[in-house]
């Protein structure tokens, strides 16, 4: 039995001078609805807010641990593909 999957989100926000972040392109509203997914879907998934996965120019971020998928530049379509993927990381536990 392998280890329980989370989502790891970034929330930094880096003010001034004009640079990107992951909340700057709209993160907090992704995991929102992240968040309303895994619900709707029934999915015990915790979702971890760290301040920033050292991708402020690929943002927004997420990452699925233990070792899947970190995704880049989150729009709707990620979103589906990482509950997805949650739900087989929890099957694949469950086995």
């Amino acid at each position: 039995m392998g280890r329980p999957p989370r989502l790891i989100v970034c929330v930094n926000e880096r003010l001034g001078s004009g640079q990107r972040s992951c909340v700057g392109s709209g993160n907090l509203d992704y995991i929102r609805r992240v968040r309303q997914m895994l619900a709707d879907a029934r999915l015990d998934v915790p979702v971890v807010e760290r301040e920033c996965l050292g991708h402020c120019d690929a943002g927004p971020v997420m990452r699925i641990a233990p070792g899947g998928c970190f995704y880049t530049e989150i729009d709707d379509a990620c979103l589906a593909r990482i509950v997805a993927e949650l739900q087989a990381a929890l099957d694949a536990v469950a086995e």
